[in-house]
């Protein structure tokens, strides 16, 4: 990749000196779509957000030196250009970055129709004629110089982006939502965040070409073929980062303009079949060719883990979590009716009860989830019905899942590192290292999710909520599944979460982690709180017994 990436600037830098006329035209036609094509991945490849807006944002910057260059230098037109771009981006983020999947799409494909009639109205209907002419003394070299820097911009750019934290961040966003927002990522901030750069990048690009038009008009500046070229590259090229448009666009713009030559009625159908199959035949796209196959898992083994640290007695407070009357209703079923739940600093308290007793539910309506219909959670002294759970997590309140959820783009060490740097813990890198190995994954560090044992997959998901460094952690059956030897290592790992003065919620049908763990137990049934006590009182009530456990378990 290194070497294609040298090979690919080299001609570009080379090319003004032996490429004439035509051959600076072409490159001009392949920066731009490069420049297109990395900017639109790298906000659609992580966040799943297919954008076809591109025309919109490219359109603002050909308009704005359109209409502004005979009172602003054209280089000073370029962060205007961006600024305008970035902030339409922005305000269309606002009202749509919370939409999913098909009416995203379908919202950005009607932007840049919306902007064109806007303007075509208000050139009608202010200066008397549609569209402006361009009087600009810019040379073919000068624009493709200015290109080519913004492609270098963009592919450094975009790989700084891609490991910082909030690169990191849109991946994990990407990956599942909902878990990363109780990692404490803000995903809607995210993705309005890099929508409104990459978008900024677009209006550049059209200020940069808008000087190879005499005339510009609507139809020309936010023409919808751009938005479509640019995703057909994009998505040739691959979309796990920038260097997929450098691979794409060179032979696309080429093929392009060859097959325009020979069969110029039938370019756009040919075209057509080619990408077809080439997601056929690469669904990866072409960075799919280079991309390393994960790590195969290393042979099974018994993780040794450090020794827990000295007990730390924890001090007599206010409870750290108070419940009360949490109630929640799906359709005509109600899932927990008038829950009252306490948990206090330090102390293990179980959540049991039949499938269907609105345990995950409970737990989603104390960890922000889902919004209760009835009742107020109050944590830390504060209420916190209603807060998100990326508002939660940063409060102190970690939690792993039923089903293990994590992040199959990012690897071990990037899943407890992008907790931690979100909260701007110093050290974060020395930090993650050191979580990984206080649940026994330091050697894994490199490896993606899919590669990792069951076990060592509900590891990461609590080492991921331990870098929060909560108060409090909500536990969904994360003992459920293990061998009798995983169940033991899990239980001691539990107690030491213990003895460093975290309280702990577990929702277990592990009968005896139970009661070798909980200091208390509450009993659901039907969303009803059935029993609460200490596990021996609990786990010995007639009614608990002849619901839930039956005699061999009393």
């Amino acid at each position: 990749m290194r070497l294609y990436l040298a090979l690919f600037f080299a001609l570009g830098i080379s090319l003004p000196f032996w490429g004439g006329e035509y051959g600076v035209s072409t490159g001009i036609s392949i920066l731009l779509y490069t420049v297109l094509a990395a900017a639109w991945a790298l906000f659609t490849g992580p966040s799943r957000y297919l954008s076809l807006a591109t025309s919109a944002f490219f359109g603002v910057g050909v308009y704005a030196v359109a209409l502004l260059h005979e009172r602003v230098a054209w280089p000073l037109l370029w962060p205007l250009a961006f600024l305008g771009a970035g902030g339409l981006a922005f305000l269309v983020g606002l009202a749509t970055l919370r939409l999913q999947g098909v009416y995203f799409t379908v919202f950005t494909f009607g932007l840049a129709e919306l902007v064109r009639q806007l303007i075509t109205w208000g050139q009608r209907n202010l200066g008397g004629s549609v569209g402006s002419y361009v009087f600009l003394e810019v040379g073919q070299e000068a624009i493709y110089g200015l290109l080519l820097f913004l492609a270098a911009l963009v592919y450094l750019g975009g790989e700084a982006l891609r490991r910082s934290p909030w690169g990191l961040a849109l991946w994990a966003s990407g990956d599942d939502e909902l878990a990363a927002r109780h990692s404490g990522v803000p995903a809607v901030r995210v993705r309005l965040l890099v929508f409104s750069l990459t978008a900024g990048v677009m209006g550049v690009a059209g200020a940069a070409v808008a000087p190879r038009w005499v005339y510009v008009d609507p139809g020309l500046a936010f023409n919808p073929n751009t938005s479509f070229l640019t995703a057909v590259i994009g998505l040739v090229g691959g979309l796990q980062g920038p260097l997929g448009a450098f691979l794409a666009a060179p032979p696309f713009v080429l093929l392009w303009d060859f097959l325009s030559g020979r069969f110029p009625h039938h370019t756009t159908a040919l075209m057509g079949l080619l990408f077809l199959l080439v997601v056929y035949r690469l669904p990866q796209g072409l960075l799919g060719l280079w991309k390393a196959p994960l790590k195969a898992p290393p042979p099974s083994e018994t993780h040794s883990l450090p020794p827990s640290p000295a007990p730390i007695q924890p001090p007599v407070s206010a409870p750290l979590l108070r419940a009360q009357g949490l109630s929640k209703r799906f359709g005509g079923v109600l899932a927990v009716a008038g829950l009252d739940l306490e948990v206090r600093p330090g102390e293990i308290v179980g959540l049991i009860g039949p499938n269907g007793s609105g345990k995950t539910t409970a737990l989603g309506l104390i960890a922000g989830t889902l919004p209760p219909d009835g009742g107020e959670v109050v944590f830390l002294g504060r209420k916190a019905t209603g807060l998100s759970p990326e508002a939660l997590a940063r409060l102190g309140l970690g939690r792993t899942f039923q089903q293990v959820r994590l992040f199959p783009s990012l690897t071990v060490h990037q899943h407890v590192y992008l907790p931690l740097a979100l909260r701007g813990v110093r050290g974060a890198e020395e930090e993650a290292r050191r979580l990984l190995r206080r649940v026994g994954l330091e050697g894994q560090a490199s490896l993606f999710p899919p590669s990792l044992t069951y076990l060592d997959q509900k590891r990461l998901e609590l080492a991921r909520a331990l870098a929060l460094d909560p108060r409090l952690l909500l536990l969904d059956e994360w003992l459920a599944g293990l061998s009798p030897t995983e169940l033991t290592e899990g239980m001691d790992l539990l107690r030491s979460l213990k003895a460093e003065g975290r309280a702990l919620v577990l929702v277990e049908h592990v009968m005896p982690a139970v009661r070798a763990l909980c200091d208390r137990v509450y009993v659901l049934s039907f969303g009803e709180l059935m029993a609460e006590g200490t596990p021996e009182e609990v786990l010995r009530d007639p009614k608990v017994v002849a619901t839930y456990l039956g005699v061999a378990h009393a």
